[in-house]
């Protein structure tokens, strides 16, 4: 049996925890009236956090942590909006760029850069409250073809389909960084 203190002590946690969780995940809201054609969605915003100054996500599902502009982009956190035009890198000259950045950031695997694709957003088929301003471009992934050494996975967020094009062509970067552990969603 709970004494009072024990009794006391998980209250005041619950009260405590609750409203932090609700105004996280009311940080981001809702794109849900955005999916085409009554479509659930694939990438809720509710799978996702805002932490430091609101440039990075923590996506909860993968644990993954994502630049939230494009790379030539930059966060503007009064309008929660990217600013600036996206810059295209060709697959080597991306690749160089996120080996050379400090704090863990790197380029996504190609399961990686699938995990936020929102099947039912085109033209950017991605998230655009978590994601703002994402071009429906090719991405560059870090994975190479392994059919072809002139070849890497990326990932039109047109379509939200991966695709192989070839390492010559310029493609944006969206960065990332941690270990993927995928969980499953939590039940509704």
């Amino acid at each position: 049996m709970l004494s009072l203190e024990q009794a006391w002590r998980g209250i005041l946690t619950i009260l405590l925890i609750t409203p932090l969780q609700t105004t996280l995940a009311a940080d981001i809201p809702s794109a849900a009236d955005a999916c085409v054609g009554g479509m659930a969605e694939t990438a809720p915003s509710t799978e996702f956090v805002a932490i430091e100054d609101g440039s990075v996500i923590r996506h909860a599902r993968t644990t993954l942590e994502w630049q939230r502009c494009v790379r030539g982009q930059t966060w503007n956190g009064t309008t929660n909006l990217c600013d600036g035009q996206p810059t295209a890198y060709t697959w080597e000259k991306a690749s160089k760029l996120a080996t050379a950045l400090e704090g863990g950031w790197r380029l996504p695997t190609g399961e990686e850069l699938l995990s936020i694709v929102e099947k039912c957003h085109v033209s950017p088929a991605i998230n655009p409250q978590v994601f703002p301003n994402t071009p429906a471009s090719l991405f560059w992934s870090s994975s190479s073809d392994t059919g072809g050494l002139n070849r890497a996975w990326s990932v039109s967020f047109f379509t939200g389909s991966p695709y192989r094009p070839g390492k010559i062509q310029s493609s944006r970067i969206r960065l990332v960084r941690g270990t993927m552990q995928e969980t499953p969603p939590a039940a509704p």
